[in-house]
């Protein structure tokens, strides 16, 4: 009860929770990705293969949900400004379930990784896991680790909507704040998970302080949407500006489609030569630094710091030369 009257106490400074929220949003995210590298370690026999995996599955995840929620809140959001804020509610109560079934689930993976494993005899007489049983592992890390991750990549989308609506050019400090808080909670998160929390409390209740994280976020975005509804004014004075706001949703066909698919090709190259030196510095510096298994946060949190500043000075330069653009967030790929 007295968490829930503070956090209606935040709703004379929305904007202020928001950020707060997605921070929490942030540390949770990256201490399931942190713990399942470890547990997935176990399945595969190897922490290269695991991580590799993960992050693929986390990173397919985060980017289809995007896509997803984006263009789901790009077509509803005029009809009901607090649908996006409402949705991210749902979102981050649904992936604290989930991600509690997963907690629960995890400690007995080596089982049903018996279960689907194979061996056969190499050139050298050695007996060696089949590609099929790879396979086996790779489609239980999908199943159980993707419907989790597309919603994670629908928050940030949801929120990017009802912060910025369809204003992005008079916006874009709001995005890089919002992109570069949610990064700072994903790096703090990585860095505690294996240094603090791990070693504190065990794989198992790390898990539970990363569901207890969406549910306060989840529980935030709704005490948001009702106190922004106690300060609504009469439906029918909204009238002319739900019209204006209609009229100003920008439409997927207003953009050409060459354009699109070269920005989207541009993006998926630059997200593929960054996962994949990821992959390759995780491997230098686990050679470097032997068995220490924190090396994979710890490469993590940098990467992801430097991330989080390059979105804020990214933010900060003048925007010289170029025309205000209007805003499909369905194409904004985390």
């Amino acid at each position: 009860m007295g968490f829930g009257i503070w956090l209606l106490g935040f709703g004379t400074y929305p904007e202020s929770l928001i950020y707060f929220l997605f921070f929490c949003s942030g540390v949770s995210g990256l201490i399931y990705q942190v713990v399942w590298v470890r547990v997935f370690g176990n399945v595969f026999g190897n922490t290269v293969y695991s991580a590799s995996v993960v992050v693929a599955v986390f990173m397919l995840g985060l980017g289809v949900g995007s896509y997803i929620a984006g263009r789901w809140s790009d077509r509803r959001y005029a009809e009901n400004p607090e649908l996006p804020l409402r949705a991210y509610g749902y979102f981050e109560l649904t992936i604290a379930a989930m991600g509690a079934a997963i907690a629960l689930i995890l400690p007995h993976l080596d089982r049903l990784s018996i279960l689907v494993t194979s061996y056969q005899r190499d050139a050298n007489g050695w007996y060696v896991i089949t590609s099929a049983s790879y396979a086996a592992r790779v489609a239980i890390a999908l199943g159980l680790l993707t419907p989790i991750t597309l919603l994670m990549g629908g928050t940030l989308t949801l929120l990017i909507r009802y912060l910025v609506r369809a204003d992005v050019a008079a916006q874009t400090r709001r995005i890089a704040l919002l992109y570069a808080v949610n990064t700072a909670g994903a790096a703090a998160g990585c860095f505690l998970t294996d240094f603090t929390f791990v070693p504190a409390w065990g794989l198992l209740y790390t898990q539970f302080i990363a569901v207890a994280l969406n549910v306060i976020a989840g529980i935030g975005a709704f005490a948001l949407v009702a106190g922004r509804k106690s300060q609504i004014p009469n439906p029918k004075s909204q009238i002319p500006r739900k019209r204006e706001r209609e009229s100003r949703i920008p439409k997927p066909e207003s953009r050409p489609a060459t354009a699109i698919a070269w920005v989207a090709m541009a993006l998926a190259l630059s997200g593929f030569a960054a996962l994949g030196m990821e992959i390759l510095w995780f491997r230098h510096f686990s050679i470097m630094l032997g068995a220490f298994r924190a090396v994979f946060s710890l490469l993590l949190t940098v990467i992801l710091v430097g991330i989080g500043a390059g979105a804020l000075v990214a933010a900060a330069l003048p925007a010289r030369g170029l025309q205000p653009q209007p805003f499909y967030s369905a194409h904004f790929l985390r």
